[in-house]
Protein backbone atom coordinates (compact mmCIF):
# COMPACT_ATOMS: atom_id res chain seq x y z
CA UNK A 1 0.00 0.00 0.00
CA UNK A 2 2.80 2.39 1.02
CA UNK A 3 4.44 1.49 -2.58
CA UNK A 4 1.64 2.44 -4.34
CA UNK A 5 0.67 6.09 -2.18
CA UNK A 6 4.51 6.41 -3.67
CA UNK A 7 4.09 6.23 -6.74
CA UNK A 8 0.86 7.83 -7.17
CA UNK A 9 2.72 11.11 -5.36
CA UNK A 10 5.61 10.27 -7.37
CA UNK A 11 3.64 10.92 -10.65
CA UNK A 12 1.56 13.87 -9.22
CA UNK A 13 4.90 16.04 -8.18
CA UNK A 14 6.22 14.56 -11.30
CA UNK A 15 3.08 16.15 -13.55
CA UNK A 16 2.91 19.57 -11.22
CA UNK A 17 6.65 20.03 -12.10
CA UNK A 18 6.26 19.74 -16.22
CA UNK A 19 2.79 22.12 -15.93
CA UNK A 20 5.18 25.21 -15.60
CA UNK A 21 6.86 24.26 -18.52
CA UNK A 22 4.22 24.15 -20.48
CA UNK A 23 2.69 27.31 -19.69
CA UNK A 24 5.22 28.89 -20.01
CA UNK A 25 5.75 28.44 -23.52
CA UNK A 26 4.81 30.77 -26.82
CA UNK A 27 2.66 29.97 -29.48
CA UNK A 28 2.98 31.33 -33.11
CA UNK A 29 -0.70 32.88 -34.47
CA UNK A 30 -1.95 33.74 -37.20
CA UNK A 31 0.64 36.58 -38.72
CA UNK A 32 -1.02 40.16 -38.42
CA UNK A 33 -1.83 40.77 -42.61
CA UNK A 34 -0.01 44.19 -42.98
CA UNK A 35 3.94 44.19 -41.47
CA UNK A 36 4.38 46.86 -39.24
CA UNK A 37 6.62 49.01 -36.85
CA UNK A 38 6.23 51.83 -34.01
CA UNK A 39 2.50 50.85 -33.98
CA UNK A 40 0.30 50.81 -31.45
CA UNK A 41 -2.01 48.36 -30.25
CA UNK A 42 -5.15 48.31 -27.87
CA UNK A 43 -7.95 45.74 -26.27
CA UNK A 44 -11.97 46.22 -26.26
CA UNK A 45 -14.38 43.49 -25.46
CA UNK A 46 -11.32 40.50 -25.79
CA UNK A 47 -10.48 41.76 -29.41
CA UNK A 48 -7.02 43.97 -29.92
CA UNK A 49 -6.66 46.49 -32.14
CA UNK A 50 -3.29 47.42 -34.17
CA UNK A 51 -2.95 50.93 -35.32
CA UNK A 52 -1.23 53.08 -37.37
CA UNK A 53 2.52 52.38 -37.74
CA UNK A 54 5.15 52.36 -40.67
CA UNK A 55 5.26 49.94 -43.46
CA UNK A 56 9.04 51.39 -43.52
CA UNK A 57 10.97 53.78 -41.53
CA UNK A 58 9.41 57.77 -42.00
CA UNK A 59 6.39 56.07 -43.79
CA UNK A 60 3.66 56.07 -41.49
CA UNK A 61 0.05 54.41 -42.46
CA UNK A 62 -3.06 54.56 -41.56
CA UNK A 63 -3.97 50.88 -41.47
CA UNK A 64 -6.18 49.21 -38.55
CA UNK A 65 -6.62 45.49 -38.03
CA UNK A 66 -8.60 43.67 -35.05
CA UNK A 67 -7.11 40.46 -33.97
CA UNK A 68 -9.45 37.80 -32.24
CA UNK A 69 -7.19 35.73 -29.92
CA UNK A 70 -10.47 33.20 -29.84
CA UNK A 71 -10.77 32.46 -33.37
CA UNK A 72 -6.94 33.63 -34.11
CA UNK A 73 -8.43 35.36 -37.28
CA UNK A 74 -7.73 39.22 -38.41
CA UNK A 75 -9.87 41.60 -39.72
CA UNK A 76 -9.34 44.86 -41.27
CA UNK A 77 -11.11 47.80 -39.83
CA UNK A 78 -11.49 51.22 -41.25
CA UNK A 79 -8.27 53.30 -41.34
CA UNK A 80 -7.31 55.83 -39.50
CA UNK A 81 -7.76 59.56 -40.26
CA UNK A 82 -4.08 60.58 -40.11
CA UNK A 83 -1.45 58.02 -40.84
CA UNK A 84 0.93 57.98 -38.03
CA UNK A 85 3.93 55.58 -36.72
CA UNK A 86 5.47 56.25 -33.37
CA UNK A 87 1.84 57.38 -31.84
CA UNK A 88 0.43 55.94 -28.61
CA UNK A 89 -3.26 54.48 -27.52
CA UNK A 90 -5.27 54.20 -24.76
CA UNK A 91 -8.76 53.03 -24.08
CA UNK A 92 -11.46 54.98 -22.06
CA UNK A 93 -15.09 53.32 -21.71
CA UNK A 94 -14.51 51.50 -24.94
CA UNK A 95 -13.41 53.77 -27.00
CA UNK A 96 -9.85 53.82 -28.37
CA UNK A 97 -7.71 56.85 -28.54
CA UNK A 98 -4.82 57.36 -31.12
CA UNK A 99 -2.60 59.76 -29.34
CA UNK A 100 0.92 61.85 -31.67
CA UNK A 101 3.05 60.14 -33.47
CA UNK A 102 4.72 61.53 -36.93
CA UNK A 103 3.40 60.86 -40.25
CA UNK A 104 6.71 60.64 -41.72
CA UNK A 105 9.80 61.65 -39.95
CA UNK A 106 9.76 61.76 -36.23
CA UNK A 107 11.74 65.60 -36.50
CA UNK A 108 7.90 66.43 -37.55
CA UNK A 109 5.53 65.17 -35.02
CA UNK A 110 2.14 65.24 -35.05
CA UNK A 111 -0.68 66.75 -32.33
CA UNK A 112 -3.16 64.74 -34.01
CA UNK A 113 -6.11 62.80 -31.52
CA UNK A 114 -8.41 60.55 -33.18
CA UNK A 115 -11.02 58.76 -31.36
CA UNK A 116 -11.98 55.13 -32.70
CA UNK A 117 -15.28 53.23 -31.95
CA UNK A 118 -15.12 49.42 -32.64
CA UNK A 119 -18.67 48.99 -32.11
CA UNK A 120 -19.61 51.40 -35.29
CA UNK A 121 -15.87 51.33 -37.14
CA UNK A 122 -15.63 54.94 -37.30
CA UNK A 123 -13.21 57.55 -36.49
CA UNK A 124 -13.97 61.03 -34.91
CA UNK A 125 -10.97 64.04 -34.42
CA UNK A 126 -10.60 65.28 -31.33
CA UNK A 127 -8.93 68.51 -29.64
CA UNK A 128 -5.33 68.27 -30.92
CA UNK A 129 -2.44 67.59 -28.10
CA UNK A 130 -0.92 70.71 -26.77
CA UNK A 131 2.59 69.47 -27.66
CA UNK A 132 3.39 67.70 -30.64
CA UNK A 133 5.37 64.32 -29.95
CA UNK A 134 6.31 61.62 -31.25
CA UNK A 135 7.85 58.27 -29.35
CA UNK A 136 5.63 59.10 -26.49
CA UNK A 137 3.56 56.63 -24.04
CA UNK A 138 0.24 57.10 -22.59
CA UNK A 139 -1.74 55.69 -19.31
CA UNK A 140 -5.34 56.05 -18.42
CA UNK A 141 -6.42 56.69 -14.48
CA UNK A 142 -10.00 57.29 -13.62
CA UNK A 143 -10.90 58.15 -17.20
CA UNK A 144 -8.31 60.32 -18.12
CA UNK A 145 -5.26 59.43 -20.41
CA UNK A 146 -2.26 60.59 -19.63
CA UNK A 147 0.17 61.47 -22.20
CA UNK A 148 3.74 61.34 -21.47
CA UNK A 149 7.25 61.90 -22.73
CA UNK A 150 7.65 61.39 -26.67
CA UNK A 151 10.27 63.48 -28.69
CA UNK A 152 13.30 63.08 -31.09
CA UNK A 153 16.69 63.35 -30.82
CA UNK A 154 15.99 64.13 -26.97
CA UNK A 155 13.11 63.63 -24.74
CA UNK A 156 10.53 65.33 -23.41
CA UNK A 157 9.52 65.96 -20.06
CA UNK A 158 6.31 66.69 -20.64
CA UNK A 159 3.05 65.28 -19.48
CA UNK A 160 -0.95 66.07 -20.46
CA UNK A 161 -3.96 64.84 -19.53
CA UNK A 162 -6.52 64.39 -21.82
CA UNK A 163 -10.37 64.28 -20.76
CA UNK A 164 -12.49 62.72 -22.84
CA UNK A 165 -15.91 63.73 -21.34
CA UNK A 166 -14.96 67.40 -21.91
CA UNK A 167 -12.52 66.60 -25.06
CA UNK A 168 -10.10 69.31 -23.14
CA UNK A 169 -6.30 68.64 -22.27
CA UNK A 170 -4.30 69.84 -19.23
CA UNK A 171 -0.39 70.37 -18.71
CA UNK A 172 0.44 68.13 -15.91
CA UNK A 173 3.60 68.18 -13.90
CA UNK A 174 6.51 67.24 -16.14
CA UNK A 175 8.43 64.43 -15.47
CA UNK A 176 11.83 64.39 -13.80
CA UNK A 177 13.81 63.77 -16.96
CA UNK A 178 13.17 63.90 -20.77
CA UNK A 179 12.52 60.65 -22.40
CA UNK A 180 10.96 58.75 -25.67
CA UNK A 181 10.76 55.30 -26.78
CA UNK A 182 9.97 54.58 -23.39
CA UNK A 183 6.46 52.69 -21.96
CA UNK A 184 4.65 53.07 -18.89
CA UNK A 185 2.14 50.95 -16.92
CA UNK A 186 -0.51 51.78 -14.05
CA UNK A 187 -0.30 49.90 -10.68
CA UNK A 188 -2.45 50.68 -8.14
CA UNK A 189 -3.60 54.26 -9.55
CA UNK A 190 -0.36 55.20 -10.11
CA UNK A 191 1.83 55.29 -13.41
CA UNK A 192 5.43 54.00 -13.72
CA UNK A 193 7.58 55.62 -16.83
CA UNK A 194 10.23 52.94 -17.45
CA UNK A 195 12.94 53.23 -19.86
CA UNK A 196 13.34 54.58 -22.56
CA UNK A 197 15.73 57.55 -24.35
CA UNK A 198 16.78 60.75 -23.32
CA UNK A 199 19.41 61.77 -25.86
CA UNK A 200 19.77 59.75 -28.86
CA UNK A 201 21.14 57.02 -28.69
CA UNK A 202 21.24 56.83 -24.74
CA UNK A 203 19.02 54.63 -23.23
CA UNK A 204 18.51 55.25 -19.86
CA UNK A 205 17.58 52.58 -16.90
CA UNK A 206 15.32 55.49 -14.95
CA UNK A 207 12.17 54.42 -13.77
CA UNK A 208 9.49 57.02 -12.06
CA UNK A 209 6.42 56.86 -10.21
CA UNK A 210 3.68 59.52 -11.26
CA UNK A 211 0.70 59.88 -8.74
CA UNK A 212 -2.06 61.85 -11.17
CA UNK A 213 -4.09 62.70 -7.68
CA UNK A 214 -1.29 64.83 -6.51
CA UNK A 215 0.03 65.72 -9.95
CA UNK A 216 3.38 64.61 -8.55
CA UNK A 217 6.58 62.19 -10.04
CA UNK A 218 8.88 60.37 -7.54
CA UNK A 219 12.31 60.88 -7.25
CA UNK A 220 14.93 58.42 -8.34
CA UNK A 221 16.15 57.69 -4.71
CA UNK A 222 12.34 56.14 -4.15
CA UNK A 223 12.07 54.18 -7.15
CA UNK A 224 14.85 51.39 -8.37
CA UNK A 225 16.39 51.41 -11.63
CA UNK A 226 16.21 49.22 -14.15
CA UNK A 227 19.44 46.90 -13.86
CA UNK A 228 21.06 46.74 -17.02
CA UNK A 229 19.67 49.53 -19.71
CA UNK A 230 22.59 48.94 -22.30
CA UNK A 231 21.81 45.31 -22.90
CA UNK A 232 17.87 46.09 -23.39
CA UNK A 233 18.66 48.65 -25.73
CA UNK A 234 21.22 46.75 -27.92
CA UNK A 235 18.60 43.91 -27.78
CA UNK A 236 15.76 46.01 -29.21
CA UNK A 237 18.05 47.59 -31.93
CA UNK A 238 19.09 44.33 -33.39
CA UNK A 239 15.55 43.26 -33.70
Amino acid sequence: MKKIITIILMLVLGMSSLSPATENSWKAKTNMPTARLYLSSSVVDGKIYAIGGASKVEVGVSTVEEYDPTTNTWITKTEMPTPRWGLSTSVVNGKIYAIGGAERHPGSPSKAVEEYDPVTDTWTTKSPMPTARWGLSTNVVNEKIYAIGGGIPAGYKTVEEYDPATDKWTSKTSMTIGRYGFSTSVVNGKIYAVGGVTFYPSPTPRVEEYDPEIDKWSSFSKIASMPDSKTFFSTCEAN
